[in-house]
């Protein structure tokens, strides 16, 4: 007798749809029932809580937290009103038999409200709903960063990117950006002046831009256009460096350009090392009509190239030339053969702690 194949187990779980359905009801929750509920719970709360012990008066703060993260400006001030009657209930027409309401627990509440209304109202500024619309700022970063990471390479080259922001933050003024046609890679690496929240904004925004421009333009032409493009934003409160490499990977000649950024490092094998330094152009967004010559080399089996941002060779209390000659003296530390994976423990060593961007690409080729 033919035996029937055995079914697969399914695991229990919803469905796509009700996936999709939980996911637009929490970003876009519906505001008029949602805040009811929360005020008359609220208010229950208050009022239980002056006649009775079993509902503490605490028990308003998780509620308040909700409608902070699904509600906007609007029902949430409503919730912050119908808090604070809440908190005056349970104070006006506490029983005798229950103990006064400390200051301590007024000051929490209070302190818990006005932090809802804070941050339903920063919210409300960059148009976002519900507990899962900064989820959109965070795919945006990510869908940018993906333009810097760096693509296969044909047989006997390599390339590794490092990015990391100041302090540790999610956002950084430094862009790493790279493209790969045919057998031409073009990297650019830009760093908008500033730290924090001011400079990763610039920077996300110069990410989206220029990597539209890589690869669309001959290289020559990168560096003019987006120093365009910087000057038309009107940027009177900053300015951005920028170094663009365009790389032949079948003969291996190298081009670099600089918009006022510090000079890329080509490393002859593991004993000599030279500053591809050409006459900079200005910081983008500075000087209309700027030009940005380039410099050209050709890596040759065993040779490595490597660009970085100043936050990897200036540091408190060193001077910038001690700096590239530390960065230039750790790479020649590295034998052609370990140069893999090195990349994040080269920049930590010259340049410890994170009070700075620090981003770097370091590309090398097979030694013959």
């Amino acid at each position: 007798m033919q035996r029937s194949a055995p079914r697969r187990a399914t695991r229990p779980g919803l469905s796509p749809g009700s996936r999709a359905a939980l996911r637009r009801l929490l970003e876009r929750p519906p505001q008029r029932p949602t805040a009811t509920v929360l005020v008359l719970l609220v208010l229950a709360v208050g009022a239980a809580s002056a006649r009775t012990g079993t509902v503490p008066l605490t028990s308003v703060v998780p509620l308040v937290l909700v409608g902070a993260l699904l509600l906007r400006l609007t029902p949430v001030l409503v919730l912050a009103g119908a808090t604070v009657l809440a908190l005056l209930a349970s104070i006006v027409l506490r029983a005798d038999h229950r103990p006064p309401v400390t200051p301590s627990l007024v000051v929490v509440i209070v302190l818990t409200t006005l932090m809802a209304v804070q941050f339903a109202r920063g919210r409300q500024q960059l148009g976002l709903t519900g507990y899962l619309g900064e989820a959109m700022l965070v795919d945006l970063r990510d869908r940018l960063l993906a333009q810097g990471r760096l693509p296969p390479l044909p047989p006997g080259w390599h390339a590794e990117g490092l990015v990391r922001p100041a302090h540790g933050d999610a956002f950084s003024g430094d862009v790493l950006l790279s493209c790969l046609q045919g057998r031409r890679l073009e990297v650019a690496l830009v760093d908008v002046s500033g730290k924090g929240q001011d400079a990763g904004s610039r920077g996300l925004l110069l990410s989206g831009a220029f990597g539209g421009l890589l690869g669309a333009l001959p290289p020559h032409e990168f560096l003019p256009a987006a120093n365009r493009h910087v000057l038309r934003l009107g940027w009177f409160e900053g300015f951005a460096t920028a170094v663009h490499v365009a790389v032949d990977l079948t003969s291996g000649e190298v081009s670099v350009s600089s918009a006022g950024h510090p000079p890329a490092v080509h490393a002859h094998g593991a004993h000599e090392a030279e500053l591809l330094e050409t006459t900079t152009g200005p910081p983008l967004g500075l000087v209309p009509g700027a030009r940005f010559p380039a410099v050209r080399a050709t890596l040759a089996p065993g040779d490595a190239l490597l660009v970085y941002s100043d936050g990897v060779v200036e540091q408190r209390d060193v001077d910038l030339g001690e700096g590239i000659g530390a960065l230039v003296a750790r790479l020649l530390s590295l034998a052609p053969g370990a140069r893999q994976g090195a990349l994040a423990g080269l920049v930590d060593d010259v340049a410890p702690g994170e009070a700075d961007d620090r981003t770097a690409l370091l590309l090398w080729r097979d030694a013959g």
